[in-house]
């Protein structure tokens, strides 16, 4: 039976990104990456998680992509849409899904299971963070997060009411998929707590760090570090709880 789960659902995520590809939603590299990061998630997490790790990231990879085309004219008015009508690069792929890899990995070494919420967690960051970007540029009037002052909508580091709202809803969404890893509830709350804060590390390392001498961090750096950040969050309170 989840040797079947595990096939179909590969499938139905091969399937998924290479609709994006044809569909012009990523290019030829973020193809290229998706399938290499997809298959070493299936062979660390193996034939038992493998499925459920899939589902969990094809419902960010699905959501983005929905989110991204979210008054997509207003935000390419506004000079802050995703460039190419929203096309995703390898830059994104490894930004939101090398930590998931990372953590993926980490259970395979030590069989551990904090390391699965430690990657549904990066997963629920990801999707928090580009719920906040791409509905908060949308709908928001952003402040930095680290003085609260008013500044420009695509300001790194900038929040806004409807950002952090769109951000809880990215998370809960990821942390409800998540729950097809049969761990309970309290999986449930700590990948939704964990993801939400993710997104606001994103945040902060946006206003502190990114394109900020010395570091000249770009935005996908930013990522990997915020998704990373989640992750370890998460494994960190449930070490504390449990």
């Amino acid at each position: 039976m989840v040797l079947w789960l595990t096939v179909v659902t590969a499938l139905i995520a091969l399937s998924a990104v290479i609709y994006a590809y044809v569909r012009r939603k990523i290019n030829t590299a973020a193809l290229l990456g998706s399938l290499v990061l997809g298959t070493v998630i299936i062979l660390a997490l193996g034939l038992r998680y493998s499925y459920c790790g899939l589902l969990v990231l094809l419902a960010f990879f699905i959501s983005g992509n929905i989110v991204t085309k979210y008054k997509y004219d207003k935000k390419e008015a506004l000079g802050v849409a995703e460039a190419n009508r929203g096309m995703r690069s390898i830059n994104n792929v490894l930004g939101n899904g090398l930590s998931p890899v990372i953590f993926a990995i980490g259970f395979a070494i030590t069989r551990d299971t904090l390391f699965l919420l430690g990657f549904s967690s990066a997963v629920a960051t990801a999707c928090a963070d580009t719920f906040a970007t791409e509905i908060g540029q949308a709908e928001g009037n952003p402040r930095l997060i680290t003085t609260l002052k008013k500044v420009p909508v695509g300001t790194s580091g900038g929040v806004s009411l409807p950002g952090i709202g769109a951000a809880l809803l990215g998370s809960i969404l990821i942390a409800t998929v998540s729950l097809i890893f049969r761990f309970g509830m309290l999986f449930f709350f700590i990948c939704l707590v964990s993801g939400f804060l993710g997104g606001i590390v994103d945040s902060i390392f946006g206003a502190t760090v990114e394109d900020r001498y010395p570091l000249r961090l770009n935005k996908h750096h930013v990522n990997v570090m915020a998704t990373l950040s989640g992750g370890i969050c998460a494994i960190l309170i449930a070490y504390l709880v449990l």
